[in-house]
């Protein structure tokens, strides 16, 4: 499993498949592989068993490849099948789809959609004047995620009342649950949210160019009154889109002398 520079995918994918070649003598095979291209063009190889060692974003352009290999002289025609599952987060119900089917040897998909992706390839052959068609053997799922989702942590900001960065915000993008809580130096709750991000986002809240947030977590009060200048703490837990986890901590310095800008 290698993560390779576009220029270099096609040099790898071959030494795959001549590296991770075994055939019995008189009896066909197949190679298959996948390589997935970010829009950057950054390349990703995957071959059977293995999932990409990253998560990806889309649009995600899928390269499907497979070979019939056998060394007996004899012509052999393939009958291949791709199947593509995709596993997905919709609020805290995880479901699984059948995605796409192809039955091309070397065919190309763009994905655009989030989740776990699990590849699968059967197939089947026969000797090109024959009418028998033997099943091949197992081939190992291939599995990759894609997840576009993002949390960004601010340090500071100024409740003062001048209309100046006077509330709290966390930024947020393809987040479906969260769970927030802001602690003072004692380890006291001072804030608590906690729900699907469609509950508790608000309704008129507008998202950037890339679909993100800028959320309004905390107006520096605490039963009411303001608090004082100093350092408080945010712990933030959510789930992406694709089903990445987040874990997230950070400190806030509250700082009410000061009008600080966005």
């Amino acid at each position: 499993m290698k993560r390779i520079p576009p220029f270099r995918f096609i040099l790898a994918a071959l030494a795959a498949f001549v590296s991770g070649f075994t055939c019995l003598a008189g009896t066909p095979s197949v190679q298959v592989r996948l390589v997935l291209i970010s829009v950057s063009g950054d390349s990703t190889v995957i071959v059977p068993g293995e999932s990409s060692p990253t998560t990806l974003n889309v649009p995600l352009r899928a390269h499907f490849e497979s070979e019939l290999v056998a060394d007996d002289g004899k012509d052999y025609v393939l009958f291949p099948q791709w199947t593509v599952t995709r596993t997905y987060t919709n609020g805290e119900t995880s479901n699984t789809v059948d995605y796409l089917k192809r039955q091309e040897s070397v065919t190309d998909f763009e994905f655009t959609d989030y989740g776990k992706f699990q590849v699968n390839y059967a197939w089947s052959y026969r000797e090109k004047d024959s009418v028998e068609t033997v099943p091949g053997t197992e081939i190992q799922p291939m599995d990759f995620t894609i997840d576009d989702s993002d949390i960004r942590l601010y340090n500071a900001f100024s409740p003062n009342g001048d209309g100046i960065n006077d509330v709290y915000k966390i930024y947020v993008r393809s987040i479906v649950n969260m769970k927030i809580a802001i602690f003072n130096r004692w380890g006291q709750t001072i804030k608590s949210i906690s729900g699907k991000m469609d509950e508790i986002l608000p309704a008129d809240a507008e998202p950037d160019n890339e679909g993100g947030y800028l959320f309004e977590i905390w107006d520096g009060t605490f039963n009411g009154d303001v608090v004082n200048d100093g350092v408080y703490f945010i712990n933030v837990q959510a789930t992406g889109a694709g089903g990445r986890k987040y874990d997230k901590r950070a400190d806030i310095n509250v700082l009410k002398g000061l009008g600080l800008g966005n």
